[in-house]
């Protein structure tokens, strides 16, 4: 589809009237597990430090915590936040096709954006970064944005399930050897090293490890946002209430599968007692199921009267997620990496804990102030402002 130019001159971000608050809500819920799961298992510790020993500290508050993480949060939240950006997607597609704008220009555009925004977070700011993986898998997804949406559901669900078969998986193999070399080496450099030595690994950390283990996990989130278009174009945001069956017949089935799952694997890690999936357990990831039960509990608990406080409350963040989850990178790197505070490797996870809620409760604080003054957090603006390819008015009374 070409674009209109009266079209495109008429062509803006979402107004605050257009936005749907519900959406933003479960956007900021999600990014305050994506921050207890990043500080625990990214910052706290090194990846290769958590991959080897599941308890860092041996009281039973750590351990419990822990254990609440892992089997609550951990890959949950990132499924969750991933689902929600594909129903962005969506919601983006219809609002270009309306306008006669083209659909495809301009999700490559705003994807090719948002790439640039995680390179630069997973080599100059913290290489766990989320973002570059989300901006390949949207380009991937633009030409299947038409298909029809029972052809987005059954390719969306065929490649979570079936990641296992394709030719690129698996490309994350590392030995106990090489965690335990680089686990040692990262809690050096990452607690005592100059900010040149924190650079220089982390590159070096992005090639050999995080690229392989990102396009191994490209399958599931590629799946959980092409299902997060279909979500948002059959109507199951707009009007949850028509949707009630199949929203809980998701909640239902997503807890119980995931549930008895994910419990059986986080004892097995705690314990280090192996355990047995029986089938159908062992089909579908616990972490998406579950991720999948948390989205459709949470649409529909929040067409509840109340629910009206958590929807004011967590909204603001999840209009201001971009730059609430690149602040919250920057912060954990200033409190635990050695040009900071220096705290790598020396906190346990309960106390890990109390300091993110510290930290989400103040961006919950800041973002409803900076929302009361501008249409945009500071990254969405300059993230729109290229993607419509002209400076954004960004005071509200502008």
């Amino acid at each position: 589809m070409m674009e209109n130019k009266e079209s495109s001159k008429l062509w803006t971000p979402i107004a605050r009237p257009e936005r749907i608050a519900t959406l933003d809500a479960v956007r900021g819920i999600a990014l305050l597990g994506v921050l207890l799961v990043n500080a625990l298992v990214g910052f706290r510790v090194s990846l290769f430090e958590h991959l080897l020993r599941f308890h860092s500290h041996a009281d039973w508050v750590n351990r419990l915590v822990d254990v609440l993480v892992a089997g609550l949060i951990e890959f949950k939240a990132i499924a969750l936040f991933t689902l929600m950006f594909g129903i962005g997607i969506g919601v983006q597609a219809e609002r270009a096709a309306i306008r006669s704008i083209s659909v495809s220009r301009f999700l490559v555009r705003r994807f090719l954006v948002l790439l640039a925004f995680g390179l630069v977070h997973m080599f100059l700011i913290w290489n766990g970064d989320i973002l570059t993986l989300y901006a390949i898998c949207g380009l991937l997804i633009v030409p299947l944005i038409r298909l029809h949406i029972v052809l987005q559901v059954i390719f969306g669900v065929a490649i979570i399930v079936l990641p296992i078969k394709l030719p690129f998986a698996g490309l994350w193999h590392v030995t106990e050897p090489v965690l335990r070399t680089h686990a040692a080496l990262a809690t050096r450099i990452y607690s005592e090293g100059s900010l040149s030595d924190i650079l220089a690994l982390r590159w070096n950390e992005a090639w050999q490890f995080i690229t392989p283990l990102l396009i191994d996990t490209l399958p599931t989130t590629f799946g959980l946002i092409l299902l997060g278009v279909a979500v948002w174009r059959a109507g199951v945001v707009r009007e949850p209430g028509r949707h009630q069956g199949l929203l809980w017949a998701i909640l239902v089935v997503g807890m119980t599968v995931g549930g008895v799952t994910r419990s059986l694997l986080v004892f097995s890690r705690s314990t280090g007692q192996p355990v047995a999936i029986p089938p159908p357990f062992d089909l579908v990831s616990p972490d998406v199921l579950l991720a999948l039960s948390y989205a459709a509990g949470l649409f529909l608990w929040l067409r509840s009267p109340r629910s009206g406080p958590i929807i004011s409350s967590m909204s603001a963040a999840g209009q201001m997620a971009l730059s609430n989850y690149l602040a919250q990178s920057v912060i954990l790197s200033f409190i635990f990496y050695s040009y900071g505070f220096g705290l790598f490797g020396r906190l346990g996870s309960a106390l890990v804990v109390i300091l993110c809620l510290i930290i989400y409760a103040g961006q919950l604080v800041v973002s409803r102030a900076w929302l009361s003054h501008y249409r945009f957090g500071p990254l969405e603006w300059l993230w729109r402002s290229l993607n419509y390819r002209r400076w954004q008015p960004m005071r509200r009374n502008e």
